[in-house]
């Protein structure tokens, strides 16, 4: 079992990519792309915290951000997610961005690598443990979402 340090620590280990420093890096070309640059662009992972961040806004632009955005921008929010009291808006927006690597045509989430799907998977655990049921989250999400980070560490291995 990890603590939340441990998973912390882990999650800051294994996502080392570097800041999308322009446009391009940050949203390919598309109608959203406008929206991910005005709420990303040249902002740090450390400029990421609870009073800027607005998780029914800006895990939609996860959707629409580049591997590498996703890759640098990621870890701040899975960090978010620890901080008690737990916010139940970020856990819907986030479980379901998450979610979304159950799809075979999904790259981002897939392609991320093994280690950083075993910490998201390690991540999602210490939430289901750590989860009350007054918070209005089934744990078996947490646990479901896990598992299919193991399975997509395992898989690349």
């Amino acid at each position: 079992m990890s603590s939340r340090h441990e998973v912390t620590h882990r999650i800051d280990q294994v996502f080392t990519g570097s800041r999308p420093l322009t446009e391009e890096e940050l949203a390919p070309p598309s109608i959203d792309a406008p929206y991910v640059i005005a709420h990303f662009h040249g902002r740090s992972r450390a400029d990421i915290d609870r009073s800027s961040f607005l998780p029914g806004l800006h895990m939609e632009d996860f959707t629409y951000m580049t591997a590498q955005a996703v890759e640098y921008y990621l870890p701040a929010v899975l960090k978010l997610m620890l901080i008690q009291p737990y916010d139940f808006e970020l856990w819907i927006h986030l479980s379901g961005f998450l979610g979304s690597a159950r799809r075979e045509d999904e790259t981002t989430l897939r392609g991320l690598r093994p280690e950083q799907h075993t910490a998201i998977a390690d991540w999602l655990e210490f939430l289901s443990r750590e989860i009350d049921e007054g918070f209005g989250v089934d744990r078996k999400d947490a646990t479901k979402l896990a598992r299919l980070y193991r399975q997509l560490a395992n898989a690349a291995t």
